[in-house]
């Protein structure tokens, strides 16, 4: 990107997301035992409190609260306290996350314009906000959420491009902000995966013998931040893994139209990523061989999330929200597209 045409893009992101942001807190509300302040105090529920990086950075930004409120509180119709703070973390991270994003299409080989990226904030839009907050009312908000899919998109670009200093740099951070970094490492494998025609597993791991030790200590070092922080807050209480509700009983509203404690009208979950999906899946004989592997790792997530979210809660597609848009960019892309062997 020039100067100029940066420039505008960045000043096209902040356009959406400022009023994402804002309207975003207006219309989510805080589960009691994962609110903010309880995270903030390390007080939260297990499950909760082990996601402690936003929170945690807040509290560092928090002696900076006197100097925003001399500069900024006539423009604010309301008190700067510590939910601004999470708010600016809000904003920094869904502006990184647009800005990266045909970083991530450059090396998928697919070489778009970078103002169709912004397409990415239809289906974040749509599961955070509209059906979450503005049509539910009984939405919910966690610091953690949106972090998690810049994380994703930046760990993934600098595992492809294998700059592992700051790669772990990156992951370490998505570690400690929500145990879905490990589907960085994940995507990462898939993407870089070296099979030929002929491949047998020794030859398998022949050719992927470096990626794989970068995947083993990836692992390692998610499974030990796991149990350090484990460890830290086990006399907080709950549990460090929640009992997912019932999906069927869920179906059930959806089919019956009545309300539901996920959502007042479960028919809205039929329209779940603004329907962004529908065009990967029409189109997908127009993937290359990195976008085709991006939609595994989108399957992949979406099992993952049967046994162990509420799929009823439509703010927890978090990373999937990426990859549906990325594959959906893919998809309408095909003459711009630059295969690669691998």
């Amino acid at each position: 990107m020039n100067r100029k045409s940066s420039l505008l893009y960045l000043s096209a992101s902040l356009l959406l997301v400022l009023p994402f942001t804002y309207f975003y807190f207006l219309y989510t509300n805080e589960y009691p035992q994962g609110s903010f302040e309880r995270m903030a105090n390390f007080e939260a529920d297990k499950v909760f409190q082990t996601r402690l990086l936003i929170t945690t950075i807040a509290n560092a930004l928090e002696p900076c609260l006197p100097a925003l409120r001399f500069a900024f509180q006539w423009a604010i119709p309301y008190p700067i306290g510590y939910e601004v703070l999470l708010q600016l973390l809000n904003v920094l991270f869904l502006t990184l996350l647009l800005w990266i994003m045909p970083l991530l299409l450059n090396c998928l080989n697919y070489r778009v314009n970078k103002w169709i990226c912004l397409l990415v904030m239809v289906p974040i839009t749509w599961n955070y906000l509209i059906i979450n907050g503005y049509f539910d009312g009984a939405g919910l908000y966690y610091p953690y959420d949106i972090p998690s899919m810049t994380f994703f998109v930046g760990g993934i670009i600098l595992f492809l491009q294998k700059k592992w200093i700051w790669f772990y740099l990156v992951f370490i951070l998505a570690c400690l902000n929500r145990e879905s970094a490990c589907f960085i490492t994940l995507g990462g494998f898939l993407l870089t995966l070296q099979i030929g025609k002929k491949s047998n597993l020794s030859t398998i791991i022949k050719f992927n013998k470096r990626m794989l030790a970068q995947v083993i200590a990836q692992t390692g070092i998610w499974l030990a931040l796991r149990l350090v922080l484990s460890y830290a807050f086990r006399d907080n209480p709950g549990e460090f893994f929640e009992k997912p509700h019932s999906m069927f009983d869920f179906i059930a509203k959806i089919w019956s139209g009545e309300a539901h404690w996920a959502m007042k009208n479960p028919r809205l979950f039929l329209t779940l990523f603004a329907g962004v999906w529908i065009v990967p899946l029409l189109y997908w004989r127009n993937f290359n061989q990195s976008a085709k592997r991006l939609g595994v790792l989108g399957l992949v997530y979406l099992l993952a999330l049967v046994f162990r979210s509420n799929m009823m809660e439509t703010r927890v597609y978090n990373e999937l929200n990426v990859i549906v848009a990325i594959c959906a960019i893919c998809a309408i892309s095909p003459k711009l597209s630059i295969t690669k062997s691998t």
